[in-house]
């Protein structure tokens, strides 16, 4: 049976992987998913090595990319602070169908919310923090390329501001109601700070549709 995740690294502490698109992260009671979802593929390879996931961060289902499980609860404490503290670097790559000018960097500022019966998530006055970063990169047969940076983790975060600046990101049918063989959205890049206290700080893995090498710069850097 193929595995269902690509593992990237692995240490006494963590375990760093590349989930596919169209995956849940965590687990779930719905019995379609309930043995289909990242979380459980992870527990079933970690468990013949007498250890357990705790899940320090997600991915929307159908975004794929880069996560990283802790394998003890004073990790995950650890890592999820530095999440709440916006000192992890988070870098992603979107397509969008628009032909957006290459170069400039965009900043999306919004407040946002989730509505408790659609889970859908909306622009409010009094939600949470959502800061984006995005920048065209190159072109493809399909579209515009950007690399984004967020630096707070709202969910559909990205979605959201590039439908507010008026950008169609390809497959995604939630904000830009637009319909492809996947949504192309893909986390490629996580960077903890020092106070992490992880041996290993950086994962990288090459992106999917934008030219980005080791070291990398970020959008928040200029």
């Amino acid at each position: 049976m193929r595995r269902q995740f690509e593992i990237l690294y692995e240490d006494r502490d963590i375990l760093v992987v590349y989930k596919e698109r169209n995956l849940l992260t965590i687990r779930s009671e719905d019995p379609k998913t309930f043995s289909k979802n990242l979380y459980h593929y992870v527990h079933d390879y970690l468990v013949f090595h007498h250890e357990r996931p705790f899940i320090v961060h997600r991915l929307d289902f159908e975004t794929s990319g880069v996560l990283v499980f802790a394998k003890n609860p004073m990790v995950k404490e650890r890592l999820q602070k530095c999440f709440e503290e916006r000192t992890v670097v988070r870098l992603y790559e979107a397509v969008v169908r628009e032909d957006v000018p290459l170069g400039k960097t965009i900043r999306v500022k919004m407040n946002v919310e989730q509505n408790r019966n659609t889970y859908r998530v909306y622009r409010t006055k009094e939600g949470k923090e959502a800061i984006t970063l995005f920048q065209a990169i190159n072109k493809i047969q399909i579209g515009t390329a950007l690399k984004v940076e967020i630096l707070t983790g709202r969910k559909n975060q990205i979605r959201l501001a590039l439908h507010e600046k008026g950008l169609t990101m390809i497959g995604d049918t939630r904000y830009a109601f637009d319909k492809d063989k996947r949504m192309y959205l893909n986390a490629y890049y996580l960077l903890f700070p020092e106070e992490s206290g992880l041996k290993k700080r950086e994962f990288f893995r090459t992106p999917l549709w934008i030219a980005e090498k080791l070291p990398i710069k970020r959008l928040s850097d200029k």
